[in-house]
Parts: structure tokens; sequence; C-alpha cells
């Protein structure tokens, strides 16, 4: 999994949108060669939608649980069958309980000391979160004490920023709200999303 995300260079966050929004979004990376998503465990209905979602794209698509820091969220995650499980921050629970099941555990970190914890737990491909202005800045800082961590920024990654990140050392996006934008498929502006989203793969593409 971590191979073909660094090879499409994009996770999708959806957050927020209905089980219908996500199910044209899934069809639109899917027409563009983006494969990997994360449904964010933020409300009751993640659950639902992640569980649809693997259903209808079987084999298709790489679908996880984010904001899963807890086991009783961790329990919703493999209920869903969730490819792989994400966090804001690093949890020694969630560690040891996906290291138990076998599944693929991306945490969250932002300090060097959360840098370090992942690394002595054996996990080195990383959430840089938040991924503002200061998380770049973090990003070109950590590629000299951390080499062998695979770092992929989470939070305000957009198509005019993307190229930035990835120059400056990110092996992968996260991108939420830039594309899974409630706001653009509740008015029906779905070309504008699908715009977005070849925005974002020329800008990723363009940093190799």
């Amino acid at each position: 999994m971590f191979e073909r995300l660094m090879t499409e260079k994009v996770l999708t966050v959806i957050r927020g949108l209905t089980l219908d929004q996500s199910r044209k979004l899934c069809e639109m990376l899917l027409e563009n060669d983006l494969t990997i998503l994360e449904v964010s465990f933020s409300d009751e209905s993640s659950s639902e939608i992640l569980h649809e979602l693997k259903k209808e794209f079987y084999g298709k698509l790489v679908i996880g649980a984010g904001t899963v820091y807890d086991d009783t969220a961790y329990s919703r995650a493999l209920r869903s069958n969730a490819d792989f499980v994400l966090s804001p921050g690093f949890s020694e629970e969630i560690a040891k309980l996906s290291t138990r099941d076998g599944i693929s555990y991306i945490p969250g970190v932002y300090t060097s000391t959360d840098i370090q914890t992942a690394l002595n737990n054996g996990f080195s491909f990383l959430k840089l979160f938040p991924g503002d202005a200061e998380g770049l800045n973090l990003l070109k800082a950590y590629r000299g004490p951390f080499p062998t961590v695979k770092f992929m920024p989470f939070g305000g990654v957009t198509a005019e920023n993307a190229t930035e990140y990835m120059k400056a050392g990110a092996v992968a996006l996260g991108i939420g709200s830039y594309i899974a934008n409630r706001n653009l498929f509740d008015e029906e502006r779905e070309g504008e999303v699908l715009e977005r989203i070849l925005k974002i793969r020329r800008a990723v593409n363009a940093s190799s």
C-alpha cells in the first residue's frame, strides 16, 4: 500500500460528504488513477460510508479510516473493512492493535519528539499534521535529522502549494476539502471538483 501511495502521491480525505457525494468523488478519482482514500471517522455516518464504498469499489480502491485514536474507533474501522488506519497523532494503543491485526497504521506527528516516538515503535511512514505554512518549514527541517522517514503532510494542501510540499521532501500528500468539498457537491459543481483533481495531479507530477 505504501509503495502504491508513493507512486500516486495523493491520499484523498473524505470528511463531511454524504454517501452519494462520496461515491461520485470515488468515481472521479478512479477515472484519474487516484486510488487511495481515507474516510475520516469524525462522525457516526463514517462507518457506513466506508463500508459501502468498500463494497462498491472492491478491488479498485484502497480505502482506510482516519481520525482513529482509540480502540472504539479502531474497532469500527475494522468492522467497516478498512484497508488501513490513520490518527492525528501517535497512539501507542492503535500501534499495538494494528501490529496485532496486521493492518497498516499511519500515525500523525508534528514535533521531533513525535517522530522519535513513532520511529522507536517501528513506524516510519508518517502523517505530518497540521501541514500549514509552519508544517512546510518543519518538513524542510526534518529532512536532515530524520532521513529515513517518509512524510505525508495533511491540512491546507492545495494545487497552489502541492509542488512546494513535494520539493520539500514529502513522499505523498493528504488532501481533504480542496477536493472533497461539500459546498461544491451541494451546489452540483462536480466539474470544479474534477478540475481540482486534475490540478493536483499536475502539481505533484511537476515535482518528479
